[in-house]
């Protein structure tokens, strides 16, 4: 029997694989096959947005990276990342940012803001009131603007206002600081919307798209610097599948350096210590990992009765039942209500710091040692900001131990290597308590309850950035795009020095961008399906 030679195959079915997969695949011309490692993630825990949080931590739809010990940081840090298709699209909070212009400058021609704008609007349907002329409102990616109003929210905005923000109709206004009603990734039925179900559900009746789950790839096969395929474990054991064009790693900023190494490209020193046979000495594969730093400042909150108490016992079940009788509610979205953009020290058109206020609070402190911003809710009513520092200077790295696909990679995430990035999240703390202090926020902002009035000092906050400072979960740069000398792939995301292979996900991104990466992650997949086929062509 002659096996099957697929033209494309894409390693990993996240939000950038879907995409690439719907789109390599729509034309008929190509066969494409599409390996993922998890599961199908049909289940209600994965279209209900608020039910991510029973779910979250479960390995059957996380991976879960351990990161290498740092001095003053709680032990045992770990960071999940979405497993099964979708990956992280569906296992995210949603948060829907497309990032600014500013943030795809230096990749190239191939990703001027003109060729990126013109994919967004190519890639969403978004129909909100007050929508930039630049949004999309016919594509596959369904966006909507998060309901929910209360006295607190609408203060929340006026309170940006009052400290210099425009209020923005549309926070996706491109470069443009401003303050306004978070937009997510979920459908106007109240369905999350992950590139699985918004672009690679659609397209599964294609006879030329295959695809795999449970899937382990193990390493991507080369014949001398020509990419020719990928070796697959499954239950039935290992085999080889072929590529007659391109084998294409989507596998996410971790795991996509991580089979680059254990296919010998990447830094021959690390390769020989691991036992890799070293088949293309590729020195950036693995390094510039950065991360947006995160932290949650909670107080307790008067005159609104807030989410906590929402989210337990009889009140809970009322919610879900609401959500499946109605597709709405408080179960049918769960990214903070308020999104603010805002500069600390960056330009005007290129925020650095991002907020999200909603008005809930977690049990966050040292002594509980849960992950701040993401425990269990209080029981008495309060509001949160969540900061995120956006374009930090610090880069950690991603190497494999050994030849063992099975091993667990060392994530180095190097927080606070470059001094400048606590100090700039010192400023972050004493930027959120401004903001609580407007007086539009005054008829419902009480006590700081985390981390608490008593920290006040610059070394008493960086001391409490320690165990407040919690991963954005938005890795980047591992395959970063730019010249031989320092980056793994070029403007077209071929990497450096081997024929037939791409990198098409997160790792690419030269620098973070100014939001949550998923919106860019899946633009990443389209726009890389256009040069894909341009250069078949």
């Amino acid at each position: 029997m002659t096996e099957t030679v697929y033209d494309y195959i894409i390693v990993g079915a996240g939000s950038s694989g879907c995409v690439l997969a719907d789109r390599l695949s729509a034309s008929a011309r190509h066969k494409v096959l599409l390996v993922e490692a998890g599961g199908r993630n049909e289940t209600e825990l994965v279209n209900m947005p608020r039910a991510f949080m029973k779910m979250f931590g479960n390995p059957t739809h996380f991976w879960h990276f351990p990161i290498k010990p740092q001095p003053g940081r709680p032990a045992g840090e770990v960071w999940p990342y979405g497993r099964g298709l979708g990956g992280s699209s569906s296992t995210n909070g949603t948060w829907y940012l497309r990032g600014m212009p500013a943030d795809y400058e230096g990749w190239g021609p191939e990703w001027s803001w003109t060729e990126i704008s013109r994919c967004f609007q190519a890639m969403e349907s978004y129909r909100g009131q007050g929508a930039h002329p630049t949004r999309g409102r016919d594509g596959p990616l369904q966006v909507t603007q998060l309901p929910y109003r209360s006295p607190s929210i609408a203060a929340s905005i006026e309170a940006g206002v009052e400290m210099g923000l425009p209020r923005l109709a549309d926070i996706n206004t491109p470069g443009s600081l401003g303050i306004g009603y978070t937009q997510a990734s979920v459908d106007r039925r109240g369905r999350r919307a992950s590139s699985y179900r918004a672009f690679l559900k659609p397209a599964l009746s294609r006879s030329n798209l295959t695809v795999l789950t449970d899937t382990l790839v193990e390493r991507v096969e080369l014949e001398g610097t020509r990419a020719t395929g990928i070796t697959i474990r499954t239950a039935e054991g290992t085999r080889f599948i072929k590529a007659g064009r391109e084998v294409i790693l989507s596998a996410g900023a971790l795991q996509s350096p991580k089979l680059l190494q254990l296919s010998g490209i990447g830094p021959a020193d690390l390769l020989t210590r691991a036992g890799v046979a070293v088949r293309h000495d590729l020195a950036a594969v693995g390094r510039n990992l950065a991360d947006h730093a995160m932290f949650s400042m909670s107080y307790r909150l008067h005159n609104d009765p807030g989410f906590n108490r929402e989210f337990s016992g009889w009140r809970l079940m009322i919610h879900v039942l609401r959500y499946y009788l109605t597709r709405k509610g408080l179960m049918a979205y769960t990214s903070p209500e308020v999104t603010a953009l805002l500069s600390l020290h960056g330009r005007p058109d290129w925020p650095d710091v991002q907020f999200g206020i909603g008005p809930f609070s977690m049990r966050s402190s040292e002594e509980i040692k849960a992950d701040p911003g993401r425990g269990a809710l209080e029981d008495k009513p309060g509001i949160t900001v969540n900061a995120i520092a956006l374009r930090p200077k610090s880069r950690g790295s991603v190497a494999i131990r050994s030849a063992d696909i099975a091993d667990q990679i060392e994530v180095d995430a190097n927080w606070w290597g470059d001094p400048a990035d606590k100090a700039f999240m010192v400023e972050m703390v004493r930027l959120v308590r401004k903001y609580m202090r407007q007086p539009a926020l005054k008829p419902f902002v009480g006590e700081e309850i985390v981390p608490g009035p008593r920290i006040e000092s610059d070394e008493q906050i960086a001391d409490v950035l320690e165990w407040l400072t919690s991963p954005g979960v938005h890795a980047t740069g591992t395959c970063r795009i730019g010249n031989l000398a320092d980056s793994v792939v070029d403007g077209c995301l071929r990497v450096h020095g081997i024929q037939g292979l791409r990198v098409v996900d997160c790792s690419v991104m030269p620098v973070p961008p100014a939001g949550n990466t998923n919106g860019p992650a899946m633009v990443i997949g389209w726009r890389a399906a256009e040069l894909i086929l341009r250069d078949a062509e």
